[in-house]
């Protein structure tokens, strides 16, 4: 049996009937594509939008970090948005007075060919040559949990970069509270559950700790981490959760990030 067999028995022993499209075999990277390819497919509205394009996020991400963008660089200004999506992200930026550059590896559900800049790529691979061209800014919304390696993206996103030039990495907040709560109930993570990995390619959880290592570790300066949108659902109103929460927050020696999106900037040194 060849190795890419094995994988597909152990994904229909591990997840039942749930169905996960991935592109890989036993050369190459896991990246899971059904989502994305879906709403390439489709030209309905979706209900989280900029100006009609889908944004595969919570909007707020995006304002926050449009907004990050607009603080800190010029008019004019070259940004990378890495898994750029329908190019929802691209739009605002350009809308803000940016050159944005798109790359994503589902080509089909960017929806600004011809308006911005775009290249496909698999970002578990290295860059393609036509975009290290050296940029101000790159951008990596909700992308690193998606990825086999986190520090081989960093890495690159330090390569991509102009000495002096702007790193924003959001990634769902495995450290909060409740996440925390949620794992030691359950085992798993907030928003690295069974579901998340098989309808939306969640396959990497990185604590907040492990991703100042690794920007340190690239050679990034000036870090600063935070977090946004602290997000309630009514599965997490349960009193026994929400007391475990408290505990912890009393018990962790350091102060949590609460929100459920962790937003890491940093700068390539000159």
């Amino acid at each position: 049996m060849h190795l890419r067999d094995r994988i597909s028995l152990f994904h229909l022993a591990a997840f039942g009937d749930w169905h996960i499209v991935a592109e890989m075999d036993a050369s190459r990277s896991f990246v899971a594509v059904d989502s994305y390819r879906k709403a390439a497919s489709s030209d309905a509205p979706a209900a989280w939008n900029y100006k009609g394009l889908t944004i595969h996020a919570d909007p707020r991400l995006h304002e926050h970090v449009a907004e990050l963008v607009r603080a800190a660089l010029p008019l004019g200004a070259s940004v990378l948005d890495l898994a750029a999506g329908s190019g929802a992200m691209c739009l605002r930026l350009k809308d803000i007075g940016m050159r944005p550059t798109g790359t994503d590896l589902v080509a089909e559900n960017f929806r600004l060919h011809g308006e911005v800049d775009f290249v496909t790529a698999n970002l578990n691979d290295e860059i393609p040559a036509p975009l290290r061209q050296g940029f101000d800014c790159v951008i990596a919304t909700e992308l690193i949990e998606h990825l086999e390696n986190p520090r081989h993206l960093i890495r690159q996103c330090h390569e991509l970069l102009k000495p002096g030039g702007l790193l924003i990495i959001s990634s769902p907040n495995t450290s909060s509270s409740i996440s925390l709560a949620q794992f030691v109930r359950t085992g798993e993570f907030r928003w690295f559950t069974p579901l998340q990995y098989g309808n939306d390619g969640h396959i990497m959880p990185i604590l907040l700790p492990v991703l100042r290592y690794a920007l340190e570790e690239c050679r990034f300066a000036n870090i600063q981490i935070h977090s946004i949108a602290p997000l309630r659902f009514a599965g997490l109103n349960w009193w026994k959760m929400r007391l475990l929460a408290w505990l912890l927050r009393r018990v962790i020696a350091r102060p949590l990030l609460e929100g459920d999106f962790l937003i890491a900037q940093a700068t390539r040194p000159r």
